[in-house]
Formats: C-alpha cells, sequence, structure tokens
C-alpha cells in the first residue's frame, strides 16, 4: 500500500490534483466550522437578549399591576367619609383626626408593602399617618409642598419610623378641590426583584428613578469609585434611547447591560450580564473546534455585534408600526360599534364604508328578545364657561357611560352610548318583555355616585319595551318624551314609560286633574281663570299640567272651561229672568256677544231663544 502510493506521488499531476483537493476541503471544512461557530456565537447571545427582554418586560408589567393596586388604595382613601371629613375641616378636630388615623391603619393592615399612609391638609396645616405621627407630620407636609411644586407624584425617599428608618417609594395623590395630598409609602425593597433564566443563580434586578436616583438599595451599591446608579443613568443620557427597551453592550467592562422602561413609573429596570457568562458557554465547544476558529473569533465578534445592532433598529420599527396597525384597528372597530349603537337608538342607517360581514357580527352580537332604551340627562349644578362647556360635557359622558356598563353590567345585558351634548343613551338587551325592578336600584346607585364625583346632576327615563331592533328607535322616541316631560316638572329623578318604578303615576295625575275640577267648580266666574293662572295655583308648568289634563280628560282646559260655563249659564237662563249681558258676566264671560255667538254654535239656539223653548 505504501509503495502504492508512493508510486502515485511520483506523478506531478496526482500531487498536484492531492494538494490542490487537500487544500480545498482544508478550506471548506475551516470556513464551514468558523461559520457554525460564528452563528452559535449569534444565537447564543441573541437567545439571552430575548430571554433577558421578555424577563425584564414581565417584570415591568407586574410593576405596573403595582402601580394599579395603588391607585385603587388612593381611590379608597380619597372617597371614603372620614378622608373627606378631615381635608375640608379649616381647623383641627382631634375627634375627626383620631378615627381617619384608625382608617388609614386599618388599611395599611391590609397591604404588606406599605410602610405609611399620610394624609396632608394644606388648609389647617395637618398630617394624620397610619405609623402614628412620631415627628414626621412636618416632614410629610415639606415633602409633600416640594413634590407638589415640583409636580412629582412619585419619588425616593427616606422615612422615620420607631428607632429605625426606612427607605420607600412614596406615590402622591393631589386632591385640589380639598387642597390636600394623599401619600403612600411603600417599601422600596419591595421593588428588588429577581431574574432566574435556568441557566445559572439568580440575578437581582437594578431600578432607577426618572431623575437617575437609586429606587432599591442594591442600585446604591458602589463598584469602581462609581455608585451603579450614576453609571446606569450616563448609559441613559449618552444614547437618549427612543426605545422603550434597549441593550448596551460595554466592551470596557466587558458587560451587557440591559434596559427596560415602566411606562407607569417612567423608571428604569436594569439586568447586567458579563462576558464571563458567554464565555463559560463557548468552552463547551470541543478543543479542536476553538482552535481551527480561534483566528477568527474577533472577526465573528465583530461580525455579530454589527450585525445586531443593525438589525435592531429594523425590527424595533417593525414592532412599532406593528403596534400603531393594532391601535388604529382597535380605534376603527370601538368607532363602529359605537356609531352602530348610535344609530340603532336613533334609527339611522350605518354608513356604506362598513362591511357587510361586520354589520352581521355586530348584528349577532347585539342582539336579544327584547330591547329598552334608558336615556340619562346631564346637566351641571352651576353654569359651566362657554369655552370649557364641551370638553367638560365630554367627560361627564365619558365618566357616565363607564359607570352605567360597570354598575348596570352586574345585572343586566346592556351597553351604554354617547349620545352626544348632554345625554348617555343605555341599551337593554331582554330575556322576558320586562326589565327587572334591580335598574331603579342601579340607576340611584349610578346617580349618586357621578352627583358625588363631579359637579353634575343626573336624571333619567325608560322607553318601552320592544320585541325587534326595528323598534328600538320607538323606546328611544319615548324616553325622550318622558325626559322632556321630567325637564318641564324640574324632577331630578327615573321616570318609567312601562310605569314599573312608578305604578301610581296616572293616579297621581287623576288626582291633580280632580283638584283642578274642584277648583274650577268654585271660580268658573272668574273671567281671569286659564290654564297659565292655574298652573301658577298649582305650582306646575303651564304646558306640563295642559298635557296631563287632556291625557286624563281627554279635551283641553280651555275647551272644558267654556263648556263648564255655557253649562252654567243654562241654568241661569232656566231659573232667573236675567238679561244675557247679566248671565255672561255672571259665569266669567267678559263679552256678551262672544257668549251668544258660542251658545248658539254649541246649542243650536240663542240663549233667549234656549229659554222661551223650555218656558213653552
Amino acid at each position: 500500500m505504501r509503495k502504492y502510493f508512493k508510486k502515485l506521488l511520483s506523478y506531478s499531476v496526482y500531487r498536484r490534483t492531492l494538494i490542490t483537493y487537500s487544500i480545498s476541503i482544508l478550506v471548506i471544512t475551516t470556513l464551514i466550522l468558523m461559520s457554525l461557530y460564528g452563528v452559535f456565537i449569534v444565537s447564543i447571545k441573541q437567545n439571552q437578549i430575548d430571554s433577558t427582554k421578555q424577563l425584564l418586560g414581565q417584570l415591568v408589567r407586574e410593576v405596573d399591576n403595582l402601580k394599579t393596586d395603588i391607585d385603587n388604595v388612593a381611590s379608597v382613601i380619597t372617597s371614603d367619609s372620614r378622608t373627606l371629613k378631615f381635608v375640608q375641616n379649616k381647623e383641627d378636630n382631634k375627634k375627626d383626626n383620631y378615627y381617619l388615623f384608625l382608617k388609614l391603619q386599618e388599611i395599611k393592615s391590609a397591604y404588606s408593602y406599605i410602610e405609611d399612609i399620610s394624609i396632608v391638609n394644606f388648609n389647617n396645616g395637618k398630617c394624620i399617618q397610619a405609623i402614628g405621627n412620631n415627628g414626621g407630620g412636618k416632614a410629610n407636609i415639606d415633602y409633600a409642598l416640594s413634590m407638589l411644586e415640583q409636580k412629582k407624584y412619585i419619588g425616593v425617599r427616606t422615612i422615620k419610623q420607631i428607632q429605625k428608618t426606612k427607605n420607600v417609594v412614596s406615590f402622591l395623590q393631589y386632591l385640589p378641590y380639598y387642597n390636600a395630598m394623599v401619600i403612600e409609602d411603600v417599601n422600596a425593597d419591595w421593588f428588588q426583584y429577581s431574574l432566574n433564566d435556568n441557566h445559572r443563580a439568580a440575578r437581582k434586578v437594578y431600578i432607577i428613578d426618572v431623575d437617575g436616583s437609586a429606587v432599591t438599595s442594591n442600585t446604591r451599591a458602589v463598584v469602581n469609585n462609581q455608585p451603579l446608579s450614576e453609571y446606569f443613568y450616563s448609559i441613559i443620557t449618552r444614547l437618549n434611547p427612543r426605545e422603550k427597551s434597549f441593550v448596551y453592550d460595554d466592551k470596557v467592562k466587558r458587560q451587557l447591560v440591559f434596559f427596560s422602561e415602566s411606562p407607569e413609573f417612567g423608571w428604569w429596570f436594569i439586568d447586567m450580564q458579563d462576558y464571563s457568562y458567554f464565555n463559560s458557554r463557548f468552552q463547551k465547544i470541543s478543543i479542536t473546534f476553538v482552535g481551527i476558529a480561534l483566528a477568527l473569533v474577533s472577526f465573528c465578534l465583530l461580525i455579530s455585534v454589527i450585525f445586531n445592532r443593525k438589525i435592531q433598529k429594523p425590527l424595533v420599527e417593525l414592532d412599532m408600526a406593528i403596534a400603531r396597525g393594532t391601535h388604529e384597528k382597535y380605534l376603527k372597530e370601538n368607532y363602529i360599534k359605537t356609531l352602530y349603537l348610535y344609530n340603532l337608538l336613533t334609527g339611522e342607517q350605518m354608513p356604506l364604508f362598513v362591511p357587510q360581514k361586520e354589520l352581521n357580527y355586530l348584528e349577532e352580537h347585539y342582539s336579544g328578545n327584547y330591547y329598552c332604551v334608558m336615556l340619562l340627562k346631564i346637566q351641571d349644578k352651576s353654569p359651566l364657561d362657554p369655552s370649557v362647556r364641551k370638553e367638560e360635557y365630554k367627560l361627564y359622558r365619558y365618566a357616565v357611560c363607564n359607570l352605567s356598563d360597570e354598575i348596570f353590567g352586574d345585572d343586566f345585558r346592556c351597553k351604554a352610548v354617547d349620545m352626544g351634548e348632554d345625554q348617555v343613551g343605555l341599551l337593554f338587551f331582554l330575556e322576558k318583555k320586562a326589565v327587572e325592578e334591580e335598574y331603579a336600584l342601579c340607576f340611584r346607585q349610578l346617580k349618586e355616585f357621578a352627583e358625588k364625583m363631579f359637579p353634575i346632576l343626573v336624571s333619567g327615563s325608560l322607553g318601552i319595551v320592544v320585541d325587534s331592533r326595528r323598534d328600538i328607535y320607538a323606546s328611544y322616541h319615548k324616553a325622550r318624551q318622558y325626559m322632556e316631560m321630567n325637564q318641564l316638572i324640574n324632577r331630578e329623578e327615573l321616570i318609567d314609560a312601562n310605569n314599573q318604578v312608578s305604578a301610581n303615576y296616572q293616579e297621581k295625575n287623576r288626582k291633580l286633574v280632580e283638584s283642578i275640577l274642584e277648583y274650577t267648580e268654585y271660580n268658573f266666574n272668574n273671567p281671569d281663570l286659564s290654564l297659565k293662572s292655574i298652573s301658577q295655583v298649582f305650582g306646575l308648568s303651564t304646558a306640563y299640567l295642559g298635557k296631563i289634563f287632556k291625557s286624563v280628560q281627554g279635551e283641553a282646559y280651555s275647551s272644558y272651561i267654556t263648556s263648564c260655563r255655557l253649562e252654567k249659564s243654562k241654568l241661569v237662563l232656566l231659573q232667573t229672568a236675567k238679561t244675557v249681558n247679566d248671565i255672561a258676566a255672571e259665569v266669567g264671560f267678559t263679552n256678551s256677544t262672544y257668549f251668544a255667538t258660542l251658545f248658539k254654535n254649541t246649542y243650536g239656539m240663542t240663549p233667549t231663544a234656549f229659554r222661551s223653548q223650555y218656558h213653552n
């Protein structure tokens, strides 16, 4: 075999072919190994970046949810009667202060992460704390004033407790109407989270606020004579990133720094990973592989970094474009739903640009056996400046819509609709041809809450129950009619066209008309007796009284009083010998000629002929 191989090598052609083939194999193998090595490096690094970004993103969302809980606690505090009583006091009231202190302690005990809750009344310079005053009242007032001047409502500070100090994150809510402030102090270490990617021990997350101050204790650590918070903030200010999440490759300190911003807090959540972690992963490659690819490692790393930087911006732009598209799609869908419900109530047709497929979906989604419309009217307690009235009422309608969906939605399948100006519609989808009596309780709850939270008055009217989608407009129209009647009598309550709330509504009207008839019986001879004078006597509007009288009697009041006077005149004609002029004045007519004309048109003969016919 050896002799055969040596013989082959003696031929120059074979030697050249063998050398060429060997070099080709060596080059191809080297290129393949180096390509695989480069792909391996990029894959490990990109996977780690994506994993860390995802973990930081989840952490940011968790902290944002905590902000929601804190806002809910603030809402509970500001809506409590004890708080309202304290912030309204111009003078110090020990009893009110004590009751509020007990309430704050009760709320604080329900949340383990809350260190203290304080309420500051700037009017009387008093501060109530859940942990007691302990000399911290003035510090809280000064802190609240300082933050208010800077228009900052989240801050990091140190508070004094019994024989110790505590690093906290303070959340402030200003109550401009009462000139008061609510301060919730949350343990700063509560935000000291850890990340674990299942490859190694958990890493602590660093947090800095919008000004670069350390939020957690580990962020205050000093490394190489420089605080970590200062190091992180210098990267942010230098790069001035537009993205909410980015990665900084610090080649000097040989580490990757991951940043993710919280939309709610404006804080930056930071994770650091040094190159040693990646190197430990690379060492798992065989010695042969590392030896062949060692000469091109630097080049591969450079290419991977350049590639990462070039691909990162287009990917972020693509992600933002997708997010914008999703947001625009949501706004369009929401607009079409609102327009569909509005047109259902007003009886108008949908525009042609809405696809039939989407209309079919809306008809299926907003369907029921029966339908009913409640109309809510909003009135401001004090006149608004015309320049701000439109925007204020837009806010009121938005709030009433949300409250209606939330309050009525617990007991009914319904949807609130912004009807513009000062009205909100509420469309009920019913299983049977009746609205459950709970809706009256829901209306009172909505009215009380809305009038407590906003300087407005809320009244309502309920239309008739209909069994077809096409007849929803009839229910809305009836609700509008009853709403107009409600405004005529200046009542801030709920009128039901189905007579479910006010079962005695017609009975009240009947008794009112009986009183009017009785008053007319005693005063028919008064020439000034009219619907206007009657409405003044009973303290009601002329239009409303006229509608009620006609609905019960079946004729207008002017016709009734004329008929009444004519009937009275017949008795006087038959029982006395008085002249027509005297009789006309006696029964309330100011003109005897007009009286005689009316008498003849009604009975077919003059008053004199009537008297003569009877006596003959």
